[in-house]
């Protein structure tokens, strides 16, 4: 099930006639308060909300990002924002560090949008198609201190509770099926959210920088944002050798 949060314009006519021609299940609403109430009730795999590029709009995407971990966002920029409207210095990278999975700008094109949201979908439902991602039929996995569940969507460290965004814990889900290997950026747009546009690797840098962060702040574990390498000149990997070495020796 999909949520739409969009102003009623031309846009969110767009947005609700394509997911209706690819059968997607959908709500819309008009604003966050109406948005809040469906939410109390109904689980969304997916919520597609409107972006004007500003302080007010990015701090109630940030809201919604942190109240519904569960669920899978992505910001579309607004055809009726006008460029004085919008605040300096607030730009699609803001949305991304705000917790975001996907930013959606430029040209409305139904194709491409259509296969991004095809796209969450898939991967919003590991059990129905996530052999891209979990090459074993484990449904859950222990890797050093690591424990991933896939039947509850969640990740502990040495038994404490890691809470992650839906996009995060893909992500992590990701390296830990694969330990040690390096994954370049474009490997991981691709594996991880399903799509590979040059331009857009910040996207994973914003959100292994934020995995890092809240791994850092588990306090069963000294510096477990290590975890998580930079291989200078290629991309990142799951440190599972290098980081258990390091604590043996310390």
């Amino acid at each position: 099930m999909i949520l739409i949060i969009y102003s009623g314009n031309k846009f969110q006519q767009y947005i609700s006639h394509c997911l209706s021609k690819h059968s997607f299940l959908h709500d819309a609403v008009s604003n966050f308060q109406s948005a809040e109430s469906l939410l109390k009730a109904q689980r969304y795999s997916l919520i597609i909300v409107e972006s004007h590029r500003c302080i007010t709009c990015l701090q109630r995407i940030k809201s919604l990002v942190d109240s519904n971990s569960e669920s899978w966002v992505v910001a579309v920029e607004s055809d009726v924002t006008t460029p004085s409207e919008r605040d300096e210095g607030v730009d699609e990278a803001n949305y991304y560090e705000a917790g975001v999975d996907d930013y959606v700008s430029g040209p409305y094109d139904e194709r491409m949008f259509s296969a991004r949201i095809r796209s969450h979908m898939r991967r919003s439902m590991p059990n129905l198609d996530g052999s891209r991602v979990v090459d074993s039929g484990d449904e859950r996995i222990e890797i050093g201190p690591l424990q991933v569940d896939q039947r509850y969507h969640s990740v502990t460290i040495n038994g404490q509770v890691l809470a992650l965004t839906a996009r995060e814990f893909t992500l992590l889900n990701y390296f830990c099926r694969h330990p040690n290997q390096v994954f370049s950026r474009n490997q991981l747009l691709s594996e991880v959210w399903g799509y590979n546009h040059e331009g857009y690797e910040h996207t994973v840098n914003t959100h292994i920088n934020r995995l890092r962060t809240k791994l850092d702040k588990v306090n069963s574990i000294k510096n477990g944002g290590q975890l998580v390498q930079t291989v200078w000149g290629v991309g990142y990997k799951l440190n599972i050798h290098g980081y258990i070495a390091k604590a043996l020796s310390a």
